[in-house]
């Protein structure tokens, strides 16, 4: 129960942490941005049934679509990661207006954060398939 638990709370951390991106609160971004958001809160909402639906299973094939899903959550995290320390100091804009925005290295734990919960997921799912965890 408590590696659904985690499941369901990691599925919604995307579904939460893909909202700003998706509904531009870090101001004018490039429609990249948008659709990472897209991504990412889809990736959630999916991740969320299919754990509902697949985490009793002992199949491997069910326990394999959860850990490749969690692994996919977790190399979504990696580009936004990189971008927040990589631009900090650094306004972001699309160049069609100056925004009075400002990068910060600390907008990336949120996403280190699920990129963590997203390994332990996946390691979870291949360990309840039997595979060697990765």
């Amino acid at each position: 129960m408590q590696s659904l638990l985690l499941m369901l709370v990691t599925a919604l951390g995307a579904v939460l942490l893909g909202l700003p991106y998706l509904l531009r609160a870090f101001g004018p971004t490039e429609a990249e941005v948008v659709s990472w958001g897209r991504v990412t809160l889809l990736t959630g909402v999916t991740l969320a049934v299919l754990a509902l639906l697949l985490w009793r299973s002992r199949r491997k094939l069910a326990q394999l679509i959860l850990s490749l899903g969690y692994g996919w959550l977790a190399l979504l995290q990696v580009l936004p990661i990189a971008l927040w320390i990589l631009f900090h100091g650094s306004g972001i804009s699309d160049g069609s207006q100056p925004s009075a925005f400002v990068a910060h290295w600390a907008y990336a734990l949120p996403h280190l954060a699920l990129f963590l919960l997203s390994g332990t997921c996946c390691a979870s799912a291949c360990r309840r398939a039997g595979f060697p965890s990765p």
